[in-house]
């Protein structure tokens, strides 16, 4: 029975690790998923929803959706939060808090540290081994911000439940970079290193890419090899963003080669699959909802 209760345990922890990977996999339109410290740094209020999808075209789909808020509270703090709902995988809910403190360096620099506090609801199929289950974790980050560039350093699931997270413990490191082409042409340059133990071995690997703004539209390619970390492949990804007036934001991104294996045999992501991110942002007092925002 012992035996038993712990390979279904070693099952449940890769599979909720599949769908914390897929969480993980939104950075490009929610950074606050990889780095705690990113709440509040755009200076307004953000709701963003995502919507990932294997098809556009059938409605009885693979399909997840995402949740992100995060807010400025005060000068010197910040605040977040995070759900995630995907009734296919057997972590079927998530919730994250996550707050963060602003050190104002300069009018043009903010140096945020963050921590972040969840909970997943993980569902047994077929109730096999009991009652649902809700491991708790816990990350923490630190990032560094100016108009131009952004540097950032993040932990997640440093506290946790040991049985769910022994196999997803990343560190991510962000950094990033604004060109400018012209007037109305930007260019940003954005990298990203993951790195974590797995079988008593460091395994790094980095996702690399690049984003060309003409005025208010966005067009981005994206080379992602982190998700080889947990035995998948690497992969390209093509965005697309439009800013809609001073409020709203809309992309797309389509993962060219997105069918990922794990090291359990597990998809760490779904193949053909389609993210579609809404942004809305209001303003809190800043006076600064009406500025383009890069990062």
């Amino acid at each position: 029975m012992r035996l038993l209760v712990l390979i279904c345990l070693v099952f449940l922890s890769e599979m909720a690790s599949a769908q914390l990977e897929a969480a993980y996999s939104s950075y490009p339109f929610n950074p606050l998923a990889i780095n705690p410290a990113y709440a509040g740094s755009r200076d307004v209020t953000s709701l963003t929803f995502i919507n990932r999808r294997r098809s556009v075209f059938y409605r009885n789909t693979y399909s997840s959706q995402y949740f992100a808020f995060d807010a400025p509270a005060g000068e010197k703090f910040a605040v977040g939060f995070q759900a995630f709902r995907d009734p296919y995988s057997v972590a079927s809910v998530g919730f994250y808090g996550t707050g963060a403190y602003r050190h104002r360096i300069s009018e043009n620099e903010m140096l945020s540290i963050g921590a972040q506090v969840g909970i997943t609801q993980v569902v047994p199929p077929n109730n096999f081994i009991g009652n649902n289950v809700y491991p708790v974790s816990a990350g923490l980050g630190v990032q560094y911000k100016t108009p131009r560039y952004y540097a950032g350093l993040s932990a997640q699931n440093l506290v946790g439940s040991n049985n769910y997270y022994d196999n997803l413990r990343p560190v991510f490191l962000t950094g990033g970079y604004l060109f400018d082409v012209s007037e109305e042409v930007k260019l940003k340059l954005a990298t990203l290193v993951r790195g974590q133990t797995l079988e008593s071995r460091f395994k790094a690997n980095a996702d690399v890419n690049a984003t060309v703004w003409i005025k208010q539209v966005g067009i981005g390619l994206w080379y992602q090899s982190t998700l080889k970390t947990l035995g998948g492949r690497s992969g390209i990804l093509g965005t697309a963003e439009v800013q809609l007036g001073d409020r709203f934001r809309v992309g797309a991104s389509y993962d060219f080669n997105s069918t990922q294996t794990g090291s359990f045999g597990f998809n760490t992501t779904e193949s053909t699959i389609w993210q579609f991110f809404l942004r809305y942002e209001f303003d809190n007092g800043t006076g600064k909802v009406g500025q383009m925002r890069y990062f």
